[in-house]
């Protein structure tokens, strides 16, 4: 039984078949969930090479598929279906009994598991496959998934994300780059030189890399270390310029730098990437959560 208990941010876990988690809420009572099993299958075939030049992996077709797990909560089953490489990757999460649930990830993807897909970014460190057999989000539907205001990471009109918007349109959270390998982030199309927000207030920021120190490309992360514990790390890739000095707090808002310009490839763009570190446990999410939190923030206040 793995036990957690609300708080002003959004809470990360994984399940095995089998294993069970109680949440409390934050006004009392606790809502269960069980996983009961997992699947994926690969839905379309017809990605066309672009002349990716990634060695790390080789190459295949599967331009989106998709992945299913079965749930007991509180009593009741489910069966939640995610679709990859496909605008369904930018999906609305599911509201059970009062709670928001995100269904991240499962290992059944990957090969290790008896998938089909492999890893991208794993000489990085950067991997998609969770701990367990499948990764979700959980939080309280009626509150923010954090406890100030968030900013937009980036200027955008549409309040919505395109697939076609990234990269060739493969390269989603976990989308199958060079159609097979999942890439760890999520890649949106956009000019050279766009500036890029702070979504929250940090604590610090830095570049991780930079062409300066002889990397390939400016590579940066700002974290939060938040009230309940758990800590957020942001990070976002092909920046051409820092607008603020490294190692400083930023409050929320503030522009950091110019993107999406350095080592970009075929498509100008900016590579975004969301974790979590908490309770023991280090989380890699797909950004899209927070995007969906900060689209949905403007709607209401719209």
């Amino acid at each position: 039984m793995l036990l957690r208990t609300s708080k002003p941010t959004l809470t990360p876990f994984g399940l095995n078949h089998g294993e069970t988690l109680r949440f409390t809420r934050s006004q009392g009572g606790a809502w269960e969930m069980t996983l009961l099993d997992t699947s994926a299958e690969v839905i379309a075939r017809d990605y066309t090479s672009y002349g990716n030049s990634d060695t790390g992996h080789g190459r295949g077709d599967i331009s989106a598929y998709a992945f299913s797990c079965a749930l007991r909560v509180n009593g009741h089953d489910y069966d939640l279906r995610r679709e990859v490489g496909t605008q369904a990757s930018f999906y609305e999460p599911w509201e059970i009994d009062g709670m928001h649930l995100w269904f991240d990830a499962a290992t059944c993807i990957f090969t290790q598991a008896g998938g089909f897909m492999v890893e991208k970014d794993w000489r990085g460190g950067l991997l998609c496959a969770p701990d367990h057999a499948a990764r979700f989000v959980v939080h309280e539907a009626h509150l923010p998934l954090c406890p100030e205001p968030l900013h937009p990471w980036y200027p955008h009109a549409a309040g919505q994300l395109n697939i076609g918007d990234c990269y060739h349109g493969e390269d989603c959270w976990m989308g199958p780059y060079g159609g097979i390998a999942a890439h760890c982030g999520l890649d949106l199309n956009m000019p050279a030189g766009t500036v890029l927000t702070a979504p929250i207030a940090l604590d610090d920021h830095y570049l991780v890399h930079s062409t300066a120190a002889g990397f390939n490309n400016n590579r940066w992360r700002g974290r939060r270390r938040w009230a309940d514990g758990s800590e957020w790390w942001l990070q976002s890739a092909h920046q051409i310029e820092m607008l603020v000095p490294e190692r400083t707090p930023l409050p929320a808002g503030t522009p950091y730098a110019t993107g999406a310009g350095v080592f970009v490839g075929d498509f100008e763009h900016s590579h975004f990437n969301f974790r979590v570190l908490e309770q023991g446990g280090d989380y890699m999410l797909d950004p899209w959560i927070l995007f969906w939190a900060i689209f949905r923030q403007e709607h209401a206040c719209g």
